[in-house]
């Protein structure tokens, strides 16, 4: 490697290790505030949260490098170009094309990384994060349970038990208020016991010697039955156990494959095709941002950080715009999935070669 390549490789370092720091910590930090939802209404607690976000992170990934790497482009020959750096090179004969070796090398390296996350990590880390996300809600639907202590994390059951054992499942002294067709109900039990049905994500009580009492206010009546066993079951909204085969969004790319071949509708087989071509769009762009990147950063009239952010911001709005559009197309309205879901990335690289022209005619 030539001393201008080892440059310009050292030059992309710290930008693109600042951009990834930056880019991860914003994303994360949205994700925390949609998952205070599972704080707030699940009972779930902070550090049960925090591990979920943790699981995220593989997902990100496939999205951060790209757009830390564009960052880093624009940073780098937006200084080199405001310090005259890229003047006194071209003045010594170095073409624009010979500047671009290095930094098409170093972005295989954020384009492997996001190509084996986009491939294995994230679907590997979604279904591990949906597990984490059951479990945790099935936990503290259960903690919720406390002697002598009213719980309103189950709808629009309001339960209170005397005594809980939740080693053995058991409860005694319950009473249980609900609505049965917005009439007030009252159901108390000495005992019973609680199970978790896995499939369902339901929690069963199994309720042993006790009274359903109701009463309809506007007709004056007041019923009441007795039972010797009665179940209820409660759904915990929102949250069930994944299946890898059934959600597209846990398949590994090799799964993802698998599907394809196996698919005997057109439908289907388009449905897979676009999520394989989905896994390896994304990373491709950023080799697809060297070439929107240089130029814009070499065409910059002044140089600034926040000059940087915002091209970064503006390109990566447009490219999410052009590719969730026909990501949504293919999917819904049966558009073509090559177009539908590389549209984006054939529109960077219009765009690319539109902006070097201009930095050659410059």
């Amino acid at each position: 490697m030539s001393l201008i390549n080892r440059y310009i490789f050292k030059q992309l370092i710290m930008p693109f290790i600042f951009g990834l720091i930056i880019v991860t910590f914003s994303l994360m930090t949205n994700r925390f505030l949609m998952l205070t939802d599972m704080v707030l209404n699940k009972g779930i607690s902070i550090i049960s949260v925090i591990k979920l976000a943790s699981f995220t992170i593989p997902d990100f990934m496939v999205i951060t490098l790209p757009v830390s790497f564009l960052l880093a482009v624009l940073i780098t020959f937006g200084k080199m170009t405001q310090d005259n750096e890229i003047i006194a090179l071209k003045a010594s004969g170095i073409k624009v094309l010979t500047l671009t070796k290095p930094v098409l090398l170093f972005s295989l390296i954020p384009f492997f990384i996001s190509l084996f996350f986009s491939f294995y990590m994230a679907p590997r880390f979604n279904y591990f994060f949906k597990i984490l996300a059951v479990k945790e809600v099935k936990k503290a639907a259960l903690s919720a349970l406390k002697k002598n202590t009213f719980s309103n994390n189950f709808g629009n059951f309001k339960i209170f038990i005397r005594d809980i054992d939740l080693r053995k499942s058991t409860i005694k002294g319950i009473f249980i208020l609900n609505k049965f067709k917005n009439k007030p109900e009252a159901l108390i039990a000495k005992s019973g016991s609680i199970v978790y049905n896995k499939k369902r994500n339901l929690i069963s009580f199994y309720l042993k010697d006790g009274e359903i009492q109701n009463r309809n206010s506007s007709a004056k009546n007041f019923w009441l039955l007795h039972f010797d066993t009665y179940g209820i079951n409660i759904k915990l909204n929102g949250f069930a156990f994944p299946n890898k085969d059934k959600s597209i969004h846990f398949m590994t790319i090799h799964r993802l494959f698998a599907k394809y071949t196996s698919a005997k509708t057109s439908g289907k087989k388009n449905i897979y095709l676009i999520y394989i071509f989905k896994k390896i769009a994304v990373p491709a762009a950023t080799i697809l941002f060297v070439f929107t990147g240089i130029p814009l950063g070499m065409l910059s009239e002044k140089r600034s950080l926040f000059l940087a952010i915002f091209y970064t911001i503006i390109i990566v709005i447009i490219y999410y715009i052009l590719f969730t559009s026909g990501l949504y197309l293919s999917i819904k309205s049966g558009f073509n999935p090559f177009l539908g879901v590389w549209g984006a990335d054939i529109f960077l690289l219009i765009a690319g070669i539109f902006l070097y022209s201009k930095v050659f005619i410059k």
